[in-house]
């Protein structure tokens, strides 16, 4: 006879196991995470997602990372968790906490590279794409441009 803390226990095991799910698969991936950050009003994002964005897709370190956007209509809007993923807004809590999130706030595109769960790079601007984060990237996945 099963008792009315087992029948209640069971069911949270079950109501939770979707999400113990997600978090042990987010754990074992191995793959870097890299997060475009960008806005509706920046021409700097608009270059990026014309010209830049689609020349990584077609690279073979595209295939090696999970390449995430947080794409908005002001880069104010950046700022508030409710315009990020779920997932993500602890990148957000983390950024905004950090000195370049308090130096630099909203100002896009911005890149995050996060590795074993933890933000190890950032960078701002079309340029520090280019010269710091795709560099970045290669040496990370052990790939070729």
């Amino acid at each position: 006879m099963l008792k009315r803390r087992s029948v209640i226990a069971g069911g949270l095991v079950l109501a939770a196991a979707p999400m113990v799910a997600r978090a042990v698969a987010a754990q074992g991936a191995k793959k870097p995470i890299l997060i475009f950050a960008g806005d509706e009003t920046s021409e700097a994002c608009k270059v990026w997602r014309t010209q830049w964005e689609p020349l990584f897709k077609q690279a073979p370190v595209f295939q090696k990372v999970d390449y995430r956007v947080v794409f908005t209509k002001t880069p104010q809007l950046l700022l508030k968790p409710a315009s990020w993923p779920a997932d993500l807004r602890w990148v957000l809590d983390a950024f905004l906490m950090s000195e370049v999130g308090i130096e630099q706030g909203a100002e896009t595109p911005r890149f995050f590279l996060i590795q074993g769960g933890q933000i190890t790079f950032t960078a701002v601007g079309n340029n520090a794409w280019r010269d710091v984060m795709w560099p970045t990237l290669l040496d990370v996945t052990n790939s070729q441009p």
